[in-house]
């Protein structure tokens, strides 16, 4: 698989050390501006602006750990509910031109 990155993208560039969970094709880690305790993020390897530009296995390994994601944070935190979105362009949100999804556990 090829991946490509994008300079300056701090989703491109997240040290390794940061990454919680990872498989080939995605990544997860926390948000560095959480909405709450435990706000994670699920980003592709390769370097797409939106959920709709990723391939779909890509998507299909974001939804995986999605899934891994949420049973941590049930474990660690008990949420009574969660917000799962992703912003697809600035005008609808989005801040970095990497796609994401975010995992917001709700107390």
């Amino acid at each position: 698989m090829t991946t490509s990155k994008q300079t300056n993208c701090p989703f491109c560039d997240k040290p390794a050390n940061e990454i919680l969970l990872s498989n080939d094709l995605a990544v997860a880690f926390n948000d560095i501006h959480p909405m709450a305790p435990g706000h994670m993020l699920i980003v592709p390897r390769r370097h797409c602006q939106t959920l709709f530009d990723a391939t779909p296995e890509e998507q299909h390994a974001m939804m995986d750990l999605l899934s891994q994601a949420k049973q941590s944070l049930d474990a660690q935190l008990h949420p009574r509910g969660y917000q799962v979105f992703s912003h697809v362009g600035q005008i609808a949100g989005q801040r970095v031109d990497h796609a994401h999804i975010h995992l917001v556990p709700v107390a």
